[in-house]
């Protein structure tokens, strides 16, 4: 009998030339075999295996950059997290459905609002904005093309994005031109300068709706060097991506989240009465309070989860008390984080016989490398309130 795997699909939103295709190719080949990740992804079709292979080709021997998805393209790129067992036996744990939307759809003029874009929008579990890294690096520098971006592109994507209720992951595409010269922290602020971004920002936090900001590389340190005209020029080293694993890895836990916040908010209303809000009060004291103490808690929540967020109790439990930390105790909570997550990821790999537990174990694997987010970038996790 065939098991019918879950399905978590992403809305890829980016303007022309961010480099969302890139980001793909350069996700599929770091994780085409398994590695110190713990898992790999496996593309539905052939064709499109190939497709991936020839753009991550191009840019590391070709030295040349794919052209975008045309205007009235729409490309879904589906990927299997699988695991191989020490014994060498594959077991498939769920599936991501990448949709990855043309740049002109954000910023040309159209006469009619796209319906089918709209409804795939409201549909997704998490949004993956793509922000150009040669752009913010201008906006920095109070270039005229970063500021034509902020002024232009990016409010067109944010506008968008707010049709939609679900996690937002900013990601800095070529953070290999940034870094050296500004920080993360320092690109964040520059951000939240712009009122369109603060707004969104906001109104996520209040929501309970975790927003990120990864800073990511497909094509590693040290592999183009940006021109004085502002072009790239490829230096002749081998490709080595940086961060391109990281957005894959925040989605179910940031979607758990998310969804737990949801489930507190619909459970205030029904009670008339606010809950109590203490500074102290940890994420899961909060459960606490709307679902019941003791045993009976997870299993609470686990009856009003939709049913591709219905994971094994033990599981749930450790999302949920990954993400009772506050943004600001993160880093300090990873480090210590860092040995316990390692030995529990080579357990659950030992562990591995059938979906159900392949799945754990991907669990496990994705909030290991969320952890090392936390550790290197804890200002990666926006909360302003």
């Amino acid at each position: 009998m065939e098991i019918v795997l879950n399905t978590y699909t992403v809305i890829m939103l980016g303007p022309s030339g961010s480099g969302k295709t890139v980001f793909l190719a350069s996700m599929y080949k770091k994780l085409s075999t398994q590695g110190e990740h713990g898992f790999f992804l496996e593309i539905d079709g052939a064709e499109k295996r190939k497709r991936l292979n020839n753009i991550y080709t191009q840019i590391a021997v070709d030295e040349k950059w794919p052209k975008g998805t045309t205007y009235s393209e729409i490309s879904e790129w589906t990927f299997t997290c699988r695991v191989q067992t020490e014994n060498l036996p594959i077991y498939s744990a769920c599936k991501f459905a990448y949709l990855d939307y043309a740049g002109g759809r954000l910023t040309d003029e159209m006469e009619e609002e796209d319906a089918a874009f709209e409804s795939k929008l409201k549909e997704a579990e998490t949004m993956l904005g793509l922000l150009d890294g040669q752009r913010l690096s201008a906006l920095m520098r109070n270039e005229k093309l970063g500021k034509l971006w902020a002024i232009n592109d990016l409010p067109n994507m944010l506008h968008v994005m707010q049709n939609n209720d679900k996690p937002i992951h900013f990601v800095i595409s070529k953070w290999d031109i940034v870094q050296g010269n500004f920080t993360l922290e320092q690109i964040r602020d520059r951000l939240l300068q712009i009122e369109e971004f603060s707004n969104l920002v906001k109104v996520r936090n209040k929501k309970g709706t975790p927003v990120r900001l990864i800073p990511v590389s497909a094509v590693g340190m040290g592999f183009a060097k940006l021109q004085p005209d502002g072009s790239m020029a490829i230096t002749g080293e081998l490709p080595q991506p940086f961060h391109v694993e990281v957005p894959l890895a925040c989605i179910l836990p940031d979607m758990i989240q998310s969804q737990l916040e949801e489930l507190m908010r619909k459970k205030e209303e029904e009670l008339s009465k606010p809950l109590e809000d203490k500074a102290d009060l940890s994420f899961w004291d909060k459960l606490g309070q709307v679902f019941g103490g003791g045993l009976k808690i997870l299993q609470n929540i686990q009856q009003l989860l939709p049913k591709k967020y219905q994971f094994a109790e033990d599981i749930l439990k450790k999302m949920i008390e990954y993400a009772e930390e506050p943004a600001q105790k993160k880093q300090e909570a990873a480090v210590k984080k860092t040995d316990e997550l390692r030995r529990e990821q080579a357990a659950s790999l030992k562990a591995v016989s059938d979906e159900e537990t392949a799945l754990k174990h991907v669990i496990n694997c994705f909030l290991s490398i969320r952890n090392k987010l936390d550790h290197t970038f804890p200002e990666s996790d926006i909360t302003l309130l």
